[in-house]
């Protein structure tokens, strides 16, 4: 506890040092976005903003208590901050202390929450307390722990739509089939609850194009990597990179399907980075805490790749830390190749992990 106690007070020196930085691009998006909510006006119109009213209705409360731009960042800062602690809370209590301490002290998690400032570890922090709920009966019946958890994972989803294809291993799980029917079918009802919500107030054909059909970018790790570059730019420009990432995430679920609900959400977030179709600085947040829990030498290399490329990254696109900063240029490219140059530590990371996560002995499967 005490060591505990002390990486949140230094991970809080950190990322309140962060978001002193120069702001993001996604920062003057909230500030612009959460300005037209309190004006009366269409963020998905006028701004393009791509989620769920989730985050816009949170960041319209905090613009409005906010006197400039100065407090508005500061509180968002806060905000994250005090999801990174809720993420900790949820691996101390599932066991995972070390890997807690491994994530509120990660330069990733200090300079996307800190100094980007984007939503995922919300979304991750939903995800794995619903997870939790999900992990507390053995019944053979529906019982009340499981409503909370698919409404959890129903918010995470419409925070973000990091977790998708989650429900779907969840209903590979062992177990009465109108259990595994209720997790499969309601955190997505959930969502389409809160998209509806937001094609009611604004512009519907704006949220479905923005929310449902915003590419991320065209630069799939697994087909940068794998397929010759004669072929892969045609992959990307035609989005069949999302076909690719469907064809092997929904499968891994199948290899896990054992799994307690925590750990599969855990592995999950490894495979989403590893198979997504296109990748973000942000998207490095995902899977820093399963690196923690289910750390090797292939997660370690990854960890300390995409820390560098954090924390040496230019202004505003990381946190240009003074050494770092001049190394970074002799590893990686810009952020289009980011994930490519990562991408084979993270998959000797995940092959290791694979064997080393199948044969622990967890306990059964409670869902």
């Amino acid at each position: 506890m005490v060591l505990l106690g002390v990486a949140i007070g230094l991970g809080a020196l950190a990322h309140f040092w962060a978001q002193t930085l120069p702001p993001n691009w996604d920062f003057y998006q909230w500030n612009n976005t959460a300005t037209a909510l309190l004006e009366g006006r269409d963020p998905y119109v006028e701004f393009g903003y791509n989620y769920t009213p989730i985050w816009l209705l949170l960041l319209g409360a905090l613009k409005w208590i906010s006197s400039d731009q100065e407090s508005f960042r500061l509180l968002i800062s806060a905000v994250l901050f005090l999801v990174n602690i809720w993420i900790v809370v949820l691996l101390s209590r599932r066991g995972y202390s070390l890997a807690a301490v491994f994530f509120i002290l990660s330069p990733i998690v200090i300079a996307i929450n800190g100094q980007h400032q984007q939503a995922d570890s919300i979304a991750l922090a939903l995800a794995l307390a619903a997870m939790l709920y999900a992990n507390k009966e053995s019944a053979e019946k529906i019982v009340p722990s499981d409503l909370v958890a698919v409404g959890l994972l129903g918010l995470s989803l419409s925070v973000k739509q990091i977790f998708i294809v989650l429900p779907l291993w969840l209903a590979f799980r062992p177990g009465p089939l109108r259990r595994r029917l209720l997790y499969l079918l309601v955190p997505p009802s959930v969502f389409v609850v809160f998209l509806g919500a937001g094609m009611a107030a604004f512009n519907p054909r704006y949220v479905i194009d923005e929310v449902l059909l915003h590419g991320s970018g065209a630069n799939s790790p697994l087909v940068l990597t794998l397929v010759p570059h004669q072929l892969a730019p045609w992959i990307l420009e035609n989005r069949l990179s999302l076909v690719l990432s469907l064809v092997f995430l929904i499968p891994i679920g199948l290899l896990f399907r054992r799994l307690p609900p925590f750990e599969m959400a855990l592995v999950y977030t490894v495979a989403a980075l590893l198979f997504a179709w296109g990748v973000a600085n942000q998207y490095l947040l995902i899977p820093v805490a399963a690196v923690g829990v289910f750390l090797n030498i292939g997660f370690l290399l990854w960890f300390l790749g995409a820390s560098v490329y954090l924390a040496g990254a230019p202004y505003p696109d990381g946190l240009s830390v003074p050494f770092v900063d001049r190394v970074h240029p002799h590893l990686f490219l810009e952020w289009f190749w980011m994930g490519r140059d990562l991408f084979p530590y993270l998959l000797l990371g995940s092959v290791i992990g694979a064997f080393w996560i199948r044969r622990r002995d967890y306990s059964p499967p409670k869902a």
